[in-house]
C-alpha cells in the first residue's frame, strides 16, 4: 500500500514525502523546489512465517536510543522530519542532482542517528 504525497517542512525548506509499506518498508523523500533530487529509503524486513495467506506490512518499529526503549513510526511526520533533519546536517551529499539516492539498508542510517535492537511491529491483513 502506497500513502498521498504529503509536505513537511524542516528548518524552513519544505520536502514532499511518501511511502509504502509491506514486507519492507519504502520511504521516499525530495525537496519540495527541486524534485530531481529524491532519497528513498528502503527498510527490508521477514515478515512472520504465520499463515502464508495474510499480507504483513510494518510501519511502526520498537527500538532503543540512549539506552530507553522507544517506537518509531515510520509513516509519522514527527520521525520523517528526525530522519530529514539528520540527513540534511550529516547526510548533505544524498541532496544533489542527478540520479535518485537510494539506501537499500536503511536500518544503518537509524543506528548513525543513535537507535539499535530494532523490532517491526507487524500487522497482519488479509
Amino acid at each position: 500500500m502506497k500513502s498521498q504525497l504529503r509536505n513537511i517542512t524542516i528548518d524552513s525548506q519544505a520536502f514532499v514525502y511518501w511511502y509504502s509499506g509491506g514486507k519492507s518498508f519504502t520511504l521516499n523523500i525530495s525537496p519540495k523546489e527541486n524534485k530531481n533530487i529524491k532519497i528513498t529509503l528502503i527498510f527490508e524486513s521477514n515478515p512472520p512465517d504465520e499463515d502464508p495467506l495474510t499480507f504483513w506490512a510494518f510501519y511502526n518499529i520498537t527500538t532503543q536510543k540512549n539506552d530507553l526503549e522507544t517506537t518509531i513510526h515510520l509513516g509519522k511526520p514527527k520521525h520523517i522530519a528526525e530522519i530529514i533533519s539528520y540527513l540534511m546536517k550529516q547526510r548533505k551529499e544524498l541532496f544533489t542532482e542527478g540520479q535518485p539516492h537510494i539506501l537499500n539498508n536503511a536500518w544503518d542510517l537509524l543506528m548513525e542517528m543513535g537507535y539499535s535492537n530494532f523490532n517491526p511491529v507487524w500487522v497482519g491483513e488479509w
